[in-house]
């Protein structure tokens, strides 16, 4: 992709697209911001491709963190909007979702993080829920690093592999 080979992108976003997908979901509600982070996030990618380091992580890693910012980045925005249109009228707040898409999205939520062992999930969630780094999230966890290294890049693998059945 450095090279500027097209195809390159397209290998990547076949392999990832699925586990950006569903980090991104986790964290924003409107289908349409997901897409949006997610194409933003390849695009990203790919302007970017230059300035990736394999030895500093593998290209899963990167691009989740890059999709998981971009979303939190979308759900700032979108709150501070929301926040300024309320205040303006609170019957003009359009950003939450029916009662029964809430239910739906956070037992399919629960059911696909059950289905990871007890260390991938605190890894997982403390480091995408809580914004946790790796070294806190060893801290919290009372386990050496490597561990947590290897519990989120397991974990990461397995909701790929879940996010893929869901699709």
């Amino acid at each position: 992709m450095a090279s500027g080979h097209a195809e390159a992108l397209t290998e990547l976003h076949h392999a990832y697209v699925s586990i950006l997908f569903g980090v991104v979901r986790r964290i924003l509600i409107d289908p349409e911001d997901v897409r949006e982070v997610v194409q933003d996030t390849f695009v990203k990618a790919w302007n970017q491709a230059a300035h990736y380091r394999p030895e500093r992580g593998e290209v899963s890693a990167w691009l989740t963190f890059m999709a998981r910012n971009a979303a939190i980045d979308r759900l700032r925005q979108r709150t501070r909007r929301s926040a300024a249109v309320a205040s303006l009228d609170p019957s003009l707040d359009e950003t939450s979702p029916a009662p029964h898409e809430e239910t739906e999205r956070r037992e399919l939520l629960e059911q696909t993080l059950n289905e990871l062992s007890p260390e991938q999930r605190r890894a997982l969630e403390l480091a995408f829920f809580k914004g946790c780094s790796q070294n806190e999230i060893a801290r919290a966890m009372s386990a050496p690093v490597g561990n947590v290294k290897n519990y989120l890049r397991r974990g990461l693998l397995k909701l790929r592999q879940l996010a893929s059945r869901h699709d």
